[in-house]
């Protein structure tokens, strides 16, 4: 034991005690819970009651409303370009010829019905006289002939449909021949080269003669020859029978 120990001095301040202080001991913090301040806080909270099975006879609550699924969305459809091959416009060709072809027929076509009708609405019927204009050469009279097994009023074509001569060979005022006037058109006709204006001498250049026309009917089934080299050619539509009289040349 050293010699502080002994003396009654008491350790000094700055100088550190050689005795280890007792530990302190340690303090029980007592909390007391609060007092309720109110009343609701004395009244004791029951425990919840058990939810209590559904019975089997309840029914069933009705489920919600779903909302409406909502519409898709519609992709818009693809752009397609079409592009023709050249099958396809050689049939668009061969298309608009056809229907370019088909219209100049229907021109064609009213242009010779009109040319025909003319006659019709100027009077051109059975029982008419009409004052035409017959243009010829004088070797007509052997030239022009028609072919027909019908007879019109007595008048008949020099040759039958077999383009066999008629027996016997009827005389000019019964002998039918196909004529042109000056409108270009055909027609049948007997007794030109019986008029007393064509008995003399006739001009060597073509020429045109002025006739008073008798129609008496009219001959669909007839074939025409402009020249004794050609053959007989059936008429594509019915053409007017006829006498012509007081026929003159024009001077």
């Amino acid at each position: 034991m050293s010699s502080s120990e002994h003396s009654g001095d008491p350790p000094s301040e700055n100088q550190p005690s050689s005795v280890p202080a007792a530990a302190p001991a340690p303090t029980t913090a007592v909390v007391s819970a609060p007092a309720p301040t109110t009343a609701a806080a004395q009244v004791p909270v029951s425990a919840p009651e058990p939810a209590s099975a559904p019975s089997a006879s309840a029914e069933p609550a009705p489920a919600p409303a779903a909302d409406p699924a909502p519409a898709p969305a519609q992709e818009p459809e693809p752009v397609v370009c079409y592009v023709p091959n050249e099958v396809d416009v050689s049939l668009r060709v061969l298309l608009a010829l056809f229907v370019i072809g088909f219209g100049v027929w229907l021109v064609l076509s009213w242009l010779k019905y009109d040319k025909s009708a003319a006659q019709t609405e100027e009077g051109w019927h059975k029982g008419s006289r009409q004052l035409i204009e017959v243009t010829l050469v004088r070797e007509d009279i052997n030239k022009l002939a028609c072919a027909s097994n019908f007879s019109v009023e007595g008048l008949d074509c020099g040759y039958l449909a077999n383009s066999q001569p008629r027996v016997p060979v009827p005389d000019d005022a019964h002998m039918l021949r196909p004529y042109c006037n000056v409108k270009n058109d055909v027609l049948l006709a007997a007794g030109l080269w019986n008029s007393p204006g064509l008995r003399g001498a006739l001009p060597t250049e073509r020429f045109t003669v002025m006739c008073n026309y008798d129609i008496v009917g009219v001959l669909k089934t007839v074939s025409l020859r402009w020249s004794p080299n050609d053959k007989f050619d059936p008429a594509k539509q019915g053409l007017p029978v006829g006498v012509l009289t007081d026929c003159v040349i024009p001077q």
